[in-house]
């Protein structure tokens, strides 16, 4: 083992998710040790998409500026074509700053987000890494974990002392079988192969092509084609049974898909991979100090962009959850309300996400009435990403936006968290600060909320949902508001109760 010192925290997996998850809880000035099996950042392209929301998260570990030179956002939505590309239906999007402080869609090369993510962990003491080392075994002593290793490269074994392990080892996780092996299948398996090009320069059929994802809804091949960036591009298809499985990674069978839109002349093949689609959800995940996140928990369809999303709304629920705990700020139950949070929010992602593939899967229009806007007239069908409400946790009870995701706006010529990243915000329209009482502020200290005046788009925002005060979480979703000094008095001591230690 290594006897010098245990960590507060061990996070399995320097995947995009665990990075993240890490960046969250750095500043919190935790001891932090990441165990990656690989020593490089894998080099070619997996996620392709994020979301406004996301981009929220990427700001408030103070990487957004980084993030945003190197994605790209995109203004024209999702197409759904059926097999004579007519519009069936389509994923709305604009032009404009989303409700988040972000534009709502954004594409990326993830090895450059991956750098990026890995490059922000250089900012902290607080952290160390074991790359190139594989996590082979578990020993759970209830209160904390052993975890042995090998390395990669000689099989020498290592073993880490952790008070808390976070699995975010991906689809296979040894920390999720260790948590359980059950999980909630809703049915979709099926193997598409995914194919990334690097577009030549002067590729004239490139130029044409849209700069939007297109969704093939033709059961003769249903097909996926994606614009990452000008340089970038990715087509994803569905494996029929006809396809011969020996030759379907050929070249000759890959230009032989690709050749409605382009040939060898205008790009290279960076990589032709099969997988398996799937949309689970483990049943727990959390047992004793072991918790999971991202692929770990839950894998959903790619169709509409939302799988790692999943995994960074995981990590921005999780962190802050567990910096309390570990500072002895709240109850090591207080992460039991992640899960039930967390299971219920993905759940609609996943949901929607397979119906869109039975859609692509069959183009047949019913489809879309049943599963989608029947309102809207033939040929012009439309929805928008949902905005769950959480389930069951951290957060007052009563009509939404409880318990959803909050806008976020500009103060004082900065984006609203940018006075109190990844902390509480209370929200306040009634000259609150003139009737705290000095128990008051000792309490929004303990807990460490930031006490922000509304200005004009603050006060309109809390005119919609009939308060004047506003307690927003850390990861930025709403846990309650209230009207006056009497109700915000009982806001907060509903959250210290919940935050309480036992």
């Amino acid at each position: 083992m290594d006897e010098n010192r245990s960590f507060d925290v061990i996070i399995i997996g320097l995947g995009p998710v665990g990075a993240v998850v890490a960046n969250l809880l750095a500043p919190f000035n935790i001891s932090i040790l990441i165990i990656e099996k690989n020593k490089m950042i894998h080099p070619t392209p997996r996620a392709i998409h994020f979301d406004g929301e996301v981009m929220r998260i990427f700001q408030n570990i103070g990487l957004s500026s980084y993030i945003k030179k190197i994605s790209r956002p995109s203004f024209q939505g999702m197409h759904f074509v059926d097999k004579n590309n007519k519009t069936l239906l389509v994923r709305k999007a604009n032009k404009d700053i989303g409700d988040q402080g972000w534009h709502n869609n954004w594409y990326f090369f993830q090895p450059d987000l991956e750098k990026i993510l890995r490059n922000g962990l250089n900012r902290f003491n607080n952290v160390s890494f074991r790359l190139g080392e594989n996590l082979i075994k578990i020993k759970d002593l209830k209160n904390n974990c052993i975890l042995t290793t090998n390395s990669a490269f000689s099989n020498k074994k290592k073993s880490y002392l952790g008070k808390w392990v976070i699995g975010c080892d991906g689809a296979n996780s040894l920390v999720s079988k260790k948590i359980s092996k059950k999980v909630t299948d809703f049915g979709f398996d099926e193997k598409w192969l995914v194919i990334d090009l690097n577009i030549k320069k002067n590729s004239v059929r490139a130029k044409k092509l849209p700069n939007y994802t297109v969704q093939h809804c033709n059961p003769m091949r249903p097909m996926t084609r994606c614009c990452i960036n000008s340089s970038k591009r990715r087509w994803e298809i569905k494996i029929l049974p006809k396809d011969d499985l020996k030759k379907i990674l050929q070249k000759k069978f890959l230009w032989s898909i690709l050749s409605p839109w382009l040939t060898p002349d205008d790009a290279e093949i960076e990589r032709a991979q099969i997988y398996t689609f799937h949309s689970i959800i483990k049943n727990k995940w959390r047992k004793n100090n072991m918790v999971i996140a991202g692929d770990s928990a839950h894998q959903s369809p790619p169709f509409l962009g939302q799988g790692l999303c999943a995994g960074f709304r995981d990590a921005s629920s999780l962190a802050w959850r567990l910096a309390k705990i570990i500072k002895g700020r709240a109850d090591n139950t207080l992460l039991d309300s992640y899960t039930n949070e967390r299971k219920k929010h993905v759940l609609e992602f996943i949901k929607l996400a397979t119906r869109c593939g039975q859609l692509i899967n069959t183009g047949k229009k019913s489809l879309i009435n049943k599963y989608f806007d029947s309102s809207l007239k033939k040929n012009k069908a439309s929805f928008n990403y949902p905005k769950p409400q959480l389930g069951k946790g951290i957060w007052e009870y009563g009509k939404t936006p409880l318990g959803q995701i909050t806008p976020q706006f500009l103060f004082r010529k900065r984006l609203l968290d940018e006075g109190a990243i990844y902390k509480f915000i209370l929200l306040e329209n009634c000259n609150l600060k003139n009737n705290l009482q000095y128990q008051d502020k000792k309490l929004l200290e303990e807990i460490e909320i930031k006490i922000i005046s509304a200005n004009k788009e603050i006060k309109s925002w809390l005119k919609t949902i009939n308060a004047n005060v506003a307690l927003i979480r850390p990861d930025r979703y709403l846990y309650g508001f209230a009207n006056d000094y009497s109700e915000t008095n009982k806001l907060l001591n509903s959250l210290r109760e919940k935050l309480e230690t036992k």
